[in-house]
């Protein structure tokens, strides 16, 4: 019976150590990118600061991002490109207002 015991704990651990939290970030990592919005500060994974300017959907191939990485220089880009989202378009309108 603890010859059987053993591998599962085994098993559970390596779950719970190494496995649930690259699951966990992987699923917020698809959640930002699905609520991501024109206007939004994003990272991009080669470091880069840029600001979303268009969202392209396509019947088929990939999703395309349009990034502004600075006045008048865009960037295509995919989602996995994008690293993670600095701030949200409506936090900065908001950040905008309240210090007018």
């Amino acid at each position: 019976m603890e010859f059987v015991l053993l591998p599962i704990g085994i098993v559970l651990l390596f779950y719970l150590i190494l496995l649930r939290p690259v699951l966990n970030q992987q699923r917020a990592h698809r959640r930002d990118i699905s609520a991501l919005e024109v206007g939004d500060e994003v990272l991009t994974a080669g470091g880069f600061f840029a600001t979303v300017r268009e969202i392209n959907t396509r019947d088929e191939g990939p999703l395309e991002i349009v990034l502004e990485a600075a006045p008048g220089v865009l960037l295509r880009a995919t989602p996995a490109a994008v690293s993670q989202v600095v701030r949200r378009a409506a936090a900065a309108s908001a950040d905008e207002e309240g210090s007018a």
